[in-house]
């Protein structure tokens, strides 16, 4: 099996004429574009007939969409390509002069009047009636077009830059260990090894690498920051989390009712890494480098091929739809599995809409954690299929929304596979199951507090490394609780993780637990209706790009304004901790 991805249909190379072609037209439809709205939007005469003309428009160009997305590919697995990295730069340059047309139907829009009223002289309009209507909520966060501009040309020269510049210093980190200078995600995958030994040597050497290049992530993460604070400031959002979740589709409300929830279990979801430490041979709280330990000897490594059967096995037991489209990606080679040497960590999908295509990123490592990775990101990659048939403007879905069909694959692939485990296997595949839900709610409740704190104290200057590590524990401390050794935590979690880096996408934290919450919801439906819920499900991730969440989750008959329905998929989580319990214990007295 082929594990490295296929990205030749898109294009060959930056160099290929194809690409070349492409990105010359992409420049001048945006410029036509830019001109066009120079010219028309004037004055507010004929106003249908100019929203249908710049909708249309500004279609043709996002279907250029790859130019960019194939580039990002390409330097995710090449990160030192430097011929890449100038596409990068280029691309952005062009991108950056888009932003004078998104202000441009802006201000067109809040001068136009009764936008419903206009969207009614066009089925043009009506199709896209919640993106224009976004766009009117949205304009009271909006400076002008030629300050946006600006805005976005300097963004190459600040946020972006500070972005590549963590990129390359985390892709090309290697750590020493046993002596070996091995890549980052090799060393990060060792901390599922069943040896306690490696456990602890493999943190202690990423701990070490990350402390070479603390000083300029911290740079990078003030600079990025630094820019989001004023830009929030400048368009009149209350904060960052406030522009943050007015982005997401969500407010303030659902997001308090979620985290007070959370707060409320959190003493009792703590108790599972109690729980694991004793099975571990801890007397106390669980140390950091055994957070990912397997709790049962077991000598199951999944190579890729087995990875990739058990998948679409787990797949077809849920649908037929699911398991061809799985089973499609594979055979296409739109999955890049191995780490190596220059491949950015972690994983991720990204969809090229025009194309009806997806590509998938992971650093594969053989344990059943990195085969729930390869359905988590196929997931993503599904839910995208839904959208297919609307238009680019018409596709864009907010972040906490986007955790939901990947978790909920997460789940459709542990229930399956604890059908035909051992006692043994279950163990591990339970244990497994709440580890990565812990990660999406104790976890990431950890990783909010520490951005919300660096924001607000981003405000009052730059700051040290030492104050970002320290803040990182505290959030670890307030989160963990009495789960973990407050003297053995992750200082530098901060370093480590991707979406603090990314000025587009802030407090990329919180959609996690949303998605992992809502996607519980959404998988007790499940089985309750059987079958019956297959196109109640299609019809939720298929209204994702086009409804404020609330109204999405109302599809399926959530509230997600209820306090009540977080603390359902809380207990669920807390009840999968009491059954592992009793399992180990069983165990034990065998």
């Amino acid at each position: 099996m082929n594990t490295d991805w296929d990205l030749n249909n898109i294009y060959t190379s930056v160099k290929s004429k194809e690409f070349k072609e492409d990105f010359e037209k992409y420049k001048v439809l945006i410029k036509n574009l830019n001109d066009w709205c120079r010219e028309n939007f004037k004055s507010t005469e004929n106003a249908g007939e100019k929203l249908e003309k710049y909708i249309n428009m500004k279609n043709e160009i996002m279907s250029y969409e790859k130019l960019i997305l194939y580039v990002n590919l390409a330097q995710s697995t090449d990160t030192t390509n430097e011929e890449l990295a100038k596409a990068v730069d280029a691309l952005e340059n062009a991108e950056a002069e888009m932003s004078y047309q998104d202000t441009a139907i802006t201000e067109f829009v809040k001068k136009a009047g009764n936008v419903d009223d206009i969207i009614e002289e066009s089925e043009v309009l009506k199709e896209h009636r919640f993106y224009l209507n976004e766009i009117k909520e949205k304009g009271e966060y909006i400076l002008s077009a030629e300050e946006e501009a600006v805005i976005s040309r300097m963004k190459n020269t600040g946020s972006l830059l500070w972005e590549k510049q963590w990129n390359q210093l985390s892709s090309t980190l290697t750590a020493d260990y046993n002596g070996s200078e091995i890549s980052l995600s090799e060393v990060r995958n060792l901390a599922y090894d069943k040896s306690q030994k490696v456990r602890k040597a493999a943190y202690e050497a990423e701990m070490k690498a990350y402390s070479k290049i603390e000083q300029p992530c911290a740079f990078c993460m003030n600079g990025i920051k630094g820019e989001v604070i004023t830009l929030a400031e400048m368009r009149g959002y209350k904060s960052p989390l406030d522009m943050t979740l007015k982005e997401s589709r969500i407010d303030e409300k659902i997001l308090d009712a979620m985290f007070s929830a959370v707060e409320e279990k959190l003493n009792k979801l703590q108790d599972y890494f109690l729980i694991k430490s004793r099975a571990l041979g801890h007397d106390g709280p669980l140390p950091f480098y055994d957070l990912f330990a397997p709790v049962v000897e077991s000598d199951k490594v999944y190579t890729v091929e087995e990875a990739r059967d058990f998948v679409l096995k787990c797949f077809y037991g849920f649908s037929r739809d699911l398991g061809d489209f799985a089973k499609s990606a594979f055979e296409k080679r739109w999955l890049d599995l191995m780490p190596k040497k220059g491949k950015v960590g972690g994983a991720y999908c990204e969809t090229i809409h025009s194309m009806k295509e997806s590509r998938i990123l992971a650093n594969f490592g053989g344990a059943f954690d990195d085969v729930i990775t390869i359905a988590h990101e196929l997931g993503h990659a599904f839910h995208n299929t839904r959208l297919f048939e609307l238009s680019e403007l018409n596709s864009f879905y907010p972040m906490p929304i986007a955790e939901t069909a990947s978790t909920f694959c997460e789940s459709i692939v542990v229930n399956e596979a604890l059908k035909s485990a051992d006692a043994n296997e279950k163990i591990n595949i339970l244990e497994n199951d709440i580890m990565g839900l812990i990660q999406c709610v104790v976890d990431i409740y950890s990783r909010f507090l520490f951005e919300d704190s660096v924001f607000n104290k981003r405000k009052e200057g730059t700051l040290s490394c030492e104050e970002l590590s320290a803040l990182m524990l505290d959030a670890q401390k307030k989160a963990y609780g009495k789960g973990l050794d407050e003297n053995c935590l992750h200082k530098y979690m901060w370093v480590c993780k991707p979406h603090y880096y990314d000025g587009e996408f802030n407090y990329y934290n919180f959609p996690y637990a949303f998605g992992a919450l809502l996607s519980k919801g959404l998988y007790s439906l499940y089985k309750k209706m059987g079958e019956d819920f297959l196109p109640l499900y299609d019809k939720v991730l298929g209204a994702s790009s086009t409804m404020p969440l609330a109204d999405v989750a109302k599809i399926a008959g959530i509230d997600i304004y209820s306090r009540e329905f977080w603390l359902t998929g809380l207990d669920e989580i807390i009840r999968e901790i009491d059954e592992l319990k009793k399992m180990l214990y069983t165990r034990n007295q065998e």
